[in-house]
């Protein structure tokens, strides 16, 4: 009994030391930590903490008269109520509060209204713009407690934060599923580069887990915010955070697609005295539709005739608008005719060791000349010598555009790399625009012309080629500038 009292006086000790009494603190004393979540679709998480100055933990808590509150920039407040910190560890006494979606780039305002003061304390929070999070797509699935590729639009500023919502969890008893709900909503503690657009992840679950349904929360991480100057510093775990969507995914105990469930999608780009681009996309069939993502012991190579050998690496297939999981590699120039060996290598007698890809024949373009001046949006002729089969593929390499930042400059860039509707290839010319990116002044853009050909001979161990698989060779990239319209 003595030892139970002794244990229960500490425990009354330590709680007392990380908890502040409702006592008056000045204003300077207190270093908030402020976090806003804005989750399209869903809406805006407003969480505060108030810490004491004079403590890494103690926290304080309001008194009578005094309250926080949330403002959207439609006008909407909400008070903040008596809740937890649920995105940290130490799930500390906090104030919080939900709004509508705040748009990107849109401002939340905190206000402390307290005694003492002549008017309320406001800190201002900017919601972070968007990120398009390529990888994994909703409804993918992953194997538990081994570590998958994140892969996001490389940011030009900002971090990013990973965690997950767990949804469900078979083989967990109710205290097991709400002990994982808690841990793996916890953020990344350190913010990832946004710029690498990439990283590693795991969705680590107890070993009776046989089936995990959870959403990974991929999010912008900014750092506008702006302190009221009565307080003291701002907590450096303060963040706004923009989540573009919860990816819905499944986590399992076994890893095995068998290859006759895979259909790969073959990008091969060959670029006349260039360099030639090799992507595979592997789509899974049956009831886990989405992209497959190799495990261990399993990788992708290329070998062109005569060549070396090259492995190849996640990315991203940039040719579509949803940019699915991929697997890209670069390899020296190919001249057209050159065959191209495509394995998947797999441990047992599951391997697809020879998918392969012959380089088509070159493409003649005369026209447009290269160093030609056009308008933004007005049509322009492109005209090639005709081919007896085949069709022609266009888009545009994006070099320049003035008065566009960073981030408006790559969004474009990735939107014009996308390629356009397939022309046939005898019909000897095509008309096609291109479109002013935003507000820019002038655009400096490599048209690409290639010629392709659907003929790809796939190993018979998959269970089908993917529609959008191709083989393109493009003659020489011809320079372009786009101007606005004369008025």
């Amino acid at each position: 009994m003595r030892t139970t009292v002794v244990v229960a006086t500490l425990l009354t000790l330590v709680l007392s030391a990380c908890s502040s009494a409702p006592d008056p603190v000045a204003t300077s004393d207190i270093e908030p930590k402020v976090r806003v979540v804005s989750t399209a679709g869903e809406g805006t998480a407003v969480t505060v903490v108030l810490y004491r100055g004079d403590s890494l933990f103690a926290t304080y808590r309001l008194l009578a008269g005094e309250r926080l509150t949330a403002t959207g920039p439609d006008g909407t407040a909400v008070v903040l109520e008596r809740g937890v910190d649920t995105s940290a560890f130490l799930r500390r006494n906090a104030y919080v509060g939900t709004l509508p979606e705040v748009p990107p780039r849109e401002d939340v305002t905190i206000a402390f209204e307290r005694s003492g003061e002549a008017s309320a304390l406001e800190t201002v929070v900017r919601v972070p713009a968007e990120i398009r999070v390529n990888r994994p797509q909703a409804g993918d699935r992953r194997t538990l407690n081994e570590s998958f590729t994140v892969a996001w639009d490389a940011l030009a500023s900002d971090d990013v934060e990973l965690s997950y919502r767990v949804a469900a969890c078979a083989g967990l008893d109710p205290e097991e599923l709400d002990d994982l709900r808690t841990q793996r909503g916890f953020v990344s503690f350190l913010p990832i580069d946004g710029a690498t657009g990439l990283t590693t992840t795991s969705f680590d679950a107890p070993s009776a887990a046989t089936r995990c349904e959870a959403d990974l929360i991929v999010g912008r991480v900014g750092d506008q915010i702006a302190l009221d100057p009565a307080f003291g510093e701002l907590r450096d775990t303060s963040r706004a955070v923009r989540v573009t969507a919860p990816i819905p995914m499944v986590f399992t105990e076994t890893p095995s697609v068998a290859t006759a469930d895979i259909q790969p999608k073959v990008r091969v780009v060959s670029v006349a005295g260039g360099a030639t681009e090799v992507t595979v996309v592997l789509f899974r069939t049956g009831a886990f539709a989405g992209t497959y993502e190799l495990a261990l012991g399993e990788r992708l190579t290329a070998t062109p005739t005569g060549g070396d050998t090259v492995a190849l690496r996640p990315g991203v297939d940039a040719s579509v608008v949803t940019e699915p999981d991929a697997y890209t590699a670069t390899l020296p120039p190919l001249a057209p005719g050159t065959e191209l060996v495509i394995a998947l290598e797999r441990p047992g007698d599951d391997a697809a060791p020879r998918t392969t890809v012959r380089i088509p024949d070159e493409i003649v373009v005369s026209e447009p000349a290269a160093g030609t001046t056009l308008s933004f949006g007005e049509s322009f002729t492109v005209r090639w010598q005709s081919l007896a089969s085949g069709q022609v593929e266009l888009r545009y390499d994006l070099q320049s555009c003035e008065a566009l930042d960073a981030e408006a400059f790559e969004d474009a860039r990735v939107v014009r790399a996308r390629p356009l509707p397939l022309r046939d290839g005898d019909a000897e010319s095509t008309s096609i625009t291109f479109p002013r990116p935003e507000e820019a002044e002038r655009c400096e853009a490599d048209l690409v012309v290639g010629r392709t050909s659907t003929v790809i001979e796939l190993d018979p161990a998959f269970g089908g080629l993917a529609g959008a698989s191709r083989a393109v060779r493009v003659s020489a990239p011809i320079p372009l500038a786009f101007v606005p319209a004369a008025p």
